[in-house]
């Protein structure tokens, strides 16, 4: 339904996996990162999109990058929490015309090198499958 995990290769490297299908296609995906993780998890306050990744590019580009991003229409930034004990970064934001909100933290990691973590929570719309009739035998 959601995800398409490729195979894993000798680099160490983190395998892509592709958006869940009905991800927004307006929504910005920062270009030099391997998406580790993808999906659509259903919740009792509806259905989210979990969306994880990876870079070796640094947290103040990737910061930089989604917050002109994020500031042009459809989206708009409402807030940004920065944590410096935990080298993370919170973008608070939202679709302007439905008011949708998401999360979107960006964390530097010094372990094993150096890595900028990106992870989104956004609202999914409502399910939009619908029951199909079945013909009864002998129709």
């Amino acid at each position: 339904m959601l995800l398409a995990a490729c195979g894993g290769g000798d680099s160490g490297e983190p395998t892509a996996q592709l958006l869940p299908e009905d991800f927004p296609q307006d929504l910005p995906i920062y270009a030099n990162a391997a998406i580790t993780a993808a999906s659509r998890i259903g919740g009792a306050q509806g259905d989210i999109y979990a969306i994880g990744m990876e870079t070796t590019d640094a947290a103040d580009a990737v910061r930089s990058f989604y917050e002109a991003r994020l500031a042009e229409a459809p989206w708009e930034v409402n807030n940004v929490v920065e944590i410096p004990e935990q080298s993370t970064v919170i973008v608070e934001f939202a679709r302007r015309e439905s008011g949708d909100a998401g999360t979107l933290a960006i964390q530097e990691e010094q372990t094993n090198g150096h890595k900028t973590i990106i992870t989104i929570s956004l609202p999914a719309p409502a399910s939009t499958v619908t029951a199909t009739p079945t013909a009864s035998p002998g129709s």
